[in-house]
């Protein structure tokens, strides 16, 4: 593998060089992904527990404190609800949490994304690898005579396909993971939006502000004139 790598030209070299830093940067996002789609990242089921009985009591301030200590995604749009949860109405908590959690989601599949990225690019160098190869095969093959031809043209095609085959298996994998990450990312938005629902039904609506009642006008001028 090292004469493959180091016997290809500058630009076998080039793009050897682009192969390892796709999949070096694929592995990371990879992990990374993983990272961050952990579950108690998204919702903390024994603190969901905890909050929904607080709500339904009307404890709100037992329930905010809760919020507070729970770091995941519904405890802190839950947070942000409770704390304008007296001048807001329901239809406006519900966009406040529309927004946080599309926030949230964005920003995971930035990183799916960039993934698929590195899984789209990685075949595409190996492709381009394997051309190159294959014209400094053939010119090679021009300048040499006699059989060494068909040894020579046997060793640079194989020395070309390398690319390819290293770029499949950079692809496969991250291409499987994308898959795996955004199955992964649609499941905890579900669970997600149903505990927000439940957690929501428990918040009674604003009532709205009396409006001050008209009074009467009567003109006392009427009564003087003269019929």
């Amino acid at each position: 593998m090292y004469q493959v790598i180091f016997n290809s030209g500058f630009i076998g070299f080039l793009i050897w060089l682009l192969l390892f830093a796709v999949s070096t940067a694929g592995l990371a996002i990879a992990i990374r992904c993983g990272w961050i789609l952990r579950k108690r990242l998204f919702i903390n089921a024994g603190s969901h527990g905890e909050i929904i009985p607080l709500l339904k009591r009307g404890d709100w301030q037992g329930a905010f404190e809760r919020c507070e200590a729970d770091s995941s995604l519904v405890g802190r749009i839950l947070k942000e609800i409770l704390l304008s949860a007296h001048e807001k109405t329901s239809a406006e908590r519900q966009e406040i949490a529309a927004g946080m959690l599309d926030r949230r989601v964005k920003e995971v599949l930035r990183q799916i994304n960039t993934l698929a990225m590195c899984g789209n690019i990685a075949p595409m160098l190996g492709l381009l690898g394997t051309v190159t190869g294959m014209v400094d095969a053939f010119m090679g093959l021009g300048t040499t005579m006699g059989p060494e031809k068909a040894s020579v043209l046997a060793i640079a095609i194989s020395q070309a396909l390398y690319t390819t085959a290293t770029g499949l298996l950079v692809a496969i994998p991250a291409i499987t993971y994308t898959v795996i990450f955004r199955n992964t990312l649609e499941k905890r938005i579900e669970l997600v939006t149903d505990m927000l629902e439940q957690a929501l039904s428990h918040i009674p609506e604003l009532e709205p502000e009396p409006k001050p009642e008209r009074k009467a006008y009567h003109n006392t001028e009427t009564a003087k004139l003269e019929v």
